[in-house]
């Protein structure tokens, strides 16, 4: 599981997005409880990828040759590019991601596999 934009859908192809995988989120939600922490904290990545960069590893694990299909973005006022800074989380915390963009996706793709 992913949490990401759709950003990459739109027809610009040039967005890119700070993708965390869902156990990092639920690790790092589970930290800010147990520390009772209050205020903001990121739990993000510091990398970011594009929406063409996620569907060729999606393609690369799963063995196949999918081409995206691009629509017109609808939103007139739109942030095309984001990275996270987790830095107030970690010192807090000492969170970290621990779950790589290719790891997750090879996660995400595991059920999909033939055996």
């Amino acid at each position: 599981m992913w949490l990401f934009c759709l950003c990459g859908f739109f027809r610009s192809r040039c967005c890119f997005e700070r993708i965390t995988h869902v156990d990092d989120i639920v690790r790092g939600t589970e930290l800010a409880a147990e520390e009772r922490l209050q205020g903001i904290y990121n739990l993000g990545t510091a990398e970011s990828y594009s929406f063409n960069e996620m569907v060729e590893l999606i393609n690369e694990v799963l063995g196949t040759d999918v081409e995206p299909v691009y629509v017109e973005n609808p939103f007139e006022v739109y942030v095309h590019d984001t990275k996270a800074d987790y830095s107030k989380m970690h010192e807090a915390t000492g969170w970290e991601p621990e779950v790589s963009f290719e790891a997750g996706v090879e996660r995400v793709c595991e059920p999909y596999l033939d055996d």
